[in-house]
């Protein structure tokens, strides 16, 4: 019996397999992160999420389609030759798909949920096709295969942010066409299927090099639509009396930016009329004409919103949290500031404005600024300078995570966010924070209230630090700085209070709140009636009516800045019953469908069931974990792009080494080994939530390189871990049946698209410690499953 198990271990699995299914992972990563990028210039987050997370449950629903259409076909007795094809038809899809969104009548249905996911998914059934039916073929070598397609995935989750700078998100899929058609010619039997796959190969190849050029595939103008899921700037550009134009655009793995020149009313474009640069297509930022006068720039800003912090204060060193394109800079040299610190988040926004020189003069390069690529909070923390102002304009405050398909909020605007910043003031500093909304002032001053509050002053000293105002809204039409909130380090005095507010209403502002002075509804509840914040925003939120709108302050736990829903939103809520349903029936389909075909004596619908379960819990336990891990490690890396390479790098690559290690393991007894791997990962998780904030707090101030180096030192051994338990299970469920590998991978990929969305939904109600704790409780039941099934085995295959 050793001696079978043996054999079956070492099957050889033909080497071309193996290169098409890494080839495959690389494509169908770097394609998910090149849509995502692609999205999100022209769609809101929560929709790009949702059409993203519908569009991989293609991968899923290939395993399903392997089994019903193609295991039973004729071609299926040649598992090379149908591999060939499956990748064929991926590379294909690759193309059609993106081909279907952005140059056909269909782009204008892009806000249509139903229309972007059934054209999405292509790709990615197709290639949950094809690795299901590697799998199926080789599974008794699925640990091997893992790996492949693990270290494939982890590849892509770096190489696509090279390709993104370079190709832009439109081209990616050209490129992932390329690397499909390759698997094709790698994995085919004969040379006739290997040259058709060679040249598909060169085909998409010479369309990738057309289409940089002619830019036949490319992000399409929507033009005006009441449609709340797009995003303005190609609304803008689709409009044909606002004569918008771009004038220069870039791509990167943060995101895409663009510059953008408007005619005036003549129709005219004056070479020295303000630039906007979009970042993903939202929250505008100026890039003013400068022409070396700082005196000029000061009376042609006296009446603008984002300069009263700086004429009343007149700060000497000033921290500027995403400066963009230079306006805040402009504005602090103004006042005469001597020292000028930056974080900026978007790496195009520096080498943009540095491209633009002679029209914004060399607002990054004068002696006294040093305005650097980070992430604003992060950049802070490390810091050891203290801001007479720390000042943040429109900062971006979500994007979404291409790679782990997590929707991954920025930081800067939480409870700790706040703290931090009042830490790095100088005695007589302030924290100012600019925004568009009237709901985001009132979130952020009641942050700041938190922020003070957790400081040790009570809530009625507390409001003595804060101000607030805003834009008349016959004013809106200036531009999006419409809203301020001010947090003081020092209490203000009344005559202070008094004096501010009066100059705010002299420069045209309307005042909100000006402690002493001026404490109109809402905010003199929390003077006069002693209300607390969580009451504040139940009462705030009946004031308001009919519009429901929650302004509770948001911590690093819950960082879901601009959500102001109280619950979960309603898209977000019917998705995840939509996927729970389909993973119901795709499950209970499963465990009928093979409890028919009584392959094996240990196939019965008790063994299925668990087997099922167990599926289950490994797609979406894998997923709450690295959703969480990602919030967790985003503040310690300070970079998003990177964290997400890092993260995903650090788990793939570790989980495709514990896959292939899992590999050595003989029948008999790798039950009771991949029982004890997923409770390693349950009890790993338990000790990263007791110990990983220690860890990242002591090493904060190290350098980027060894902070990425102490991520991936403590996400490997996890990673190595978490990629034992899945390729294990296929294989045990192949020794039945090949024919159910098909069904164990389409109901693993389905469920962790599940797990993706559950992530996200629950920790906007319970926060993302608690959600990382969930994911060790799912993995600890995979545990008492797989120790379960290895107590069940017969006997005679244990001897």
């Amino acid at each position: 019996m050793a001696l079978t198990e043996r054999a079956a271990v070492r099957e050889s699995v033909p080497a071309g397999v193996l290169a098409g299914v890494f080839l495959v992972s690389l494509a169908v990563l770097s394609y998910e992160v090149a849509l995502t990028r692609a999205f999100s210039v022209l769609l809101r987050y929560h929709f790009v999420f949702l059409a993203i997370s519908l569009a991989i449950c293609g991968l899923g629903i290939g395993g399903l389609l392997d089994f019903v259409a193609v295991r039973r076909s004729e071609a299926s007795r040649d598992p090379r030759r149908t591999l060939s094809l499956l990748a064929g038809a991926a590379s294909l899809a690759f193309v059609l798909s993106i081909y279907l969104l952005f140059s056909t009548p269909l782009s204008a249905w892009l806000t249509s949920l139903t229309v972007v996911g059934a054209i999405c998914i292509l790709p990615f059934v197709a290639a949950g096709a094809f690795m299901s039916h590697a799998f199926a073929a080789y599974s008794a070598q699925g640990g091997r295969l893992y790996f492949y397609d693990l270290t494939g995935a982890a590849l892509g989750s770096c190489a696509v942010i090279i390709a993104l700078q370079f190709l832009g998100a439109t081209n990616v899929p050209l490129l992932c066409a390329v690397l499909a058609a390759l698997a094709a010619a790698a994995v085919a039997p004969g040379w006739s299927l290997g040259a058709g796959g060679v040249l598909l190969a060169a085909l998409m190849a010479a369309g990738l090099v057309y289409n940089l050029n002619a830019r036949l595939i490319d992000l399409p103008r929507l033009g005006p639509t009441p449609d709340p899921s797009a995003k303005p700037l190609f609304q803008e550009l689709g409009n044909p009396s606002l004569k918008a134009k771009i004038v220069y655009t870039e791509w990167n793995a943060f995101a895409r930016t663009d510059v953008v020149a408007y005619a005036r009313p003549n129709g005219e474009y004056d070479p020295t009329d303000d630039l906007y640069i979009w970042t993903d297509g939202e929250v505008p930022t100026n890039m003013i004409h400068f022409d070396g006068d700082l005196a000029e720039t000061a009376g042609r800003c006296e009446r603008f919103l984002g300069f009263f912090p700086f004429r009343t204060a007149r700060p000497r060193r000033v921290m500027l949290i995403g400066p963009g394109g230079g306006l805040d800079v402009h504005l602090a040299l103004a006042v005469g500031a001597e020292q000028i610190d930056g974080a900026e988040l978007n790496p195009s926004m520096l080498s943009i404005v540095r491209r633009f020189r002679d029209f914004a003069g060399p607002v990054y390069d004068y002696a006294n600024v040093d305005v650097r690529t980070a992430e604003g909070r992060s950049y802070v923390r490390r810091s050891s300078q203290r801001y007479d102002l720390i000042y943040m304009a429109l900062t971006k405050t979500a994007t979404t995570a291409a790679s782990s398909l997590a929707l991954v909020e920025s930081y800067v605007h939480t409870v700790e966010g706040f703290r931090d910043y009042l830490a790095h003031l100088s005695d007589d500093g302030q924290v100012v924070v600019v925004c568009q909304n009237p709901f985001v002032l009132t979130r952020l001053f009641l942050t700041g209230l938190q922020a003070l509050r957790a400081e040790g002053l009570t809530t009625q000293e507390a409001l003595g630090h804060l101000t607030a105002m805003s834009l008349p809204q016959e004013r809106y039409a200036e531009g999006p700085y419409r809203q301020m909130v001010m947090v003081h380090r020092r209490p203000l005095s009344q005559v202070r209070s008094a004096e501010l507010a009066k100059q705010a209403i002299a420069l045209g502002f309307v005042p909100v709140f000006f402690p002493g002075a001026y404490e109109p509804e809402p905010f003199k509840w929390l003077r006069d009636e002693g209300v607390g914040v969580d009451e504040f925003a139940r009462r705030f939120d009946r004031w308001w009516r009919p519009i429901e709108v929650n302004v509770t302050p948001c911590t690093d736990d819950r960082p879901f800045v601009i959500d102001f829903t109280w619950g979960i939103p309603a898209r977000f809520r019917n998705f995840a019953l939509g996927v729970a349903a389909l993973v119901v029936v795709f499950s209970a389909v499963t465990v009928w469908q093979l409890s028919r075909a009584q392959a094996d004596a240990r196939a019965t619908t008790a063994s299925l069931t668990g087997a099922v379960l167990y599926f289950m819990l490994l797609g979406a336990g894998y997923m709450l974990v690295e959703v969480c891990l990602t919030q967790k490690l985003i503040l310690y890396l300070g970079y998003p792009a990177l964290t997400l390479s890092v993260i995903l790098f650090s788990l793939l690559v570790g989980s495709g080494a514990g896959s292939l290690f899992s590999q050595r393991w003989l029948r008999r007894g790798m039950l009771r080994s991949a029982a004890l791997a997923a409770l390693i990962v349950s009890l790993g998780v338990v000790a990263l939530v007791l110990v990983l904030p220690a860890v990242l707090s002591a090493t904060l101030a190290w350098p980027i390189q060894a902070r990425s180096a102490m991520t991936m030192l403590i996400l490997a051994p996890l990673g190595f871990a978490m990629g034992m338990p899945f390729p294990t299970g296929l294989r045990e469920v192949g020794s039945w049946d090949r024919s159910f590998v098909p069904w164990a991978w389409g109901v693993n990929g389905v469920t962790s698209v599940l797990g993706s969305v559950l992530a996200m939904l629950l920790a906007k109600l319970y926060g993302f410690q608690t959600v990382l704790l969930g994911g060790a409780a799912v993995y600890a039941i995979a545990f008492a499953l797989a120790a379960a099934a290895h107590a069940r085995r017969p006997q005679h295959l244990e001897s």
